[in-house]
């Protein structure tokens, strides 16, 4: 369980099998990406769904989203599904159902329903997180997969008269999670790890499916219960303690620790680290940094001052991580 969620955290991705793929390469000559996004925005009448899948395969191998020759690889075309359905797309652990124009008729609610089917298929495959994306090139909606259920966490409107080609590859990028060393600016963190990006809303849900399945578990039970005490204690009675709000610090928290690894030379992806160890802070004392020092280094990661940051919500916001953790 504890490496579910250090893969969330760190988006590390795998390579799953792809038997009976049609395999689309980057092109060689340059492509005009505002041109490209603009048209597939456009939902003018006689275009077909396989225009806007072509295009999209177009945009997933020319825009700049750091797929490298293996990732290009999985880009499938048409990729079964058993049951005699066929995905539009798969690049990786994303499903891309492929419409072209979603505010017609029954269009939308019949390819939520496709998607999840699709999406269901491939996570009881591969036992992998899997996600969906619908699209027409304007509407993009991702969909997080949960108790054999879709959830849209969220979406992008891309306008064909003036389309905000960053803005779609950053939003491509957090759900393929494809980019790595990107400088940690402000407004990359922002766009790529904010509370508005999609990277941030599938962690959220992932994490908040992981604590309903253990939140009568006593030992987080009590975390839960420690940080209601700990929060109203420095906010006030009015302080409710919500659970969005749990999962929203526990994530926060385990970023921090990550952050906080990588900071001081440990590479969080390193397959020899154990999951466990990762969350429960061994390495720091490994490398003779003790409680205080461990306490800066988690400021400095989560960017908080003292007052209401990372340190405040340190212990009991990390419950169900360190409960995963102890259980991995």
């Amino acid at each position: 369980m504890a490496q579910v969620v250090v893969g969330l955290i760190t988006h590390r991705r795998l390579s799953p099998p792809r038997p009976h793929r049609q395999l689309v390469y980057r092109p060689i000559v340059a492509v005009d990406l505002a041109g490209l996004v603009a048209r597939l925005a456009d939902r003018r009448p006689g275009r077909t769904e396989a225009n806007v899948q072509s295009d999209l395969h177009l945009l997933l191998t020319a825009a700049p989203l750091d797929l490298g020759e293996q990732d290009l690889d999985e880009i499938v075309l048409e990729s079964p599904a058993g049951q005699r359905r066929r995905i539009d797309v798969e690049v990786g652990f994303t499903v891309f159902e492929v419409k072209r124009d979603l505010r017609v008729g029954n269009v939308r609610v019949d390819a939520v329903e496709q998607l999840t089917g699709y999406v269901a298929a491939r996570t009881a495959a591969l036992q992998q997180r899997y996600v969906g994306v619908l699209t027409d090139g304007a509407e993009w909606h991702l969909y997080h997969f949960h108790a054999d259920t879709l959830r849209l966490v969220s979406s992008l409107l891309v306008d064909p008269g003036s389309p905000d080609v960053v803005g779609l590859c950053v939003w491509l990028e957090g759900v393929l999670a494809t980019a790595e060393k990107i400088t940690p600016t402000p407004t990359e963190i922002s766009r790529r790890l904010g509370a508005n990006s999609p990277a941030h809303a599938l962690d959220v849900a992932d994490l908040t499916a992981l604590y309903r399945e253990h939140r009568d578990d006593p030992g987080v039970a009590l975390k839960r219960q420690l940080w209601t005490r700990l929060l109203t204690t420095a906010l006030g009675t009015t302080f409710r303690g919500e659970e969005e709000l749990f999962v929203e610090h526990t994530l926060l928290v385990a970023a921090a620790e990550i952050i906080a690894h990588a900071v001081v030379g440990f590479d969080p992806t390193d397959p020899t680290i154990a999951p466990a160890t990762l969350l429960s802070g061994r390495l720091f004392a490994s490398a003779q940094i003790g409680g205080g020092g461990r306490v800066r280094l988690l400021r400095l990661a989560g960017g908080r001052s003292r007052r209401g940051g990372v340190r405040a919500h340190h212990g009991p916001a990390a419950g169900p991580l360190r409960l995963a953790a102890r259980r991995a």
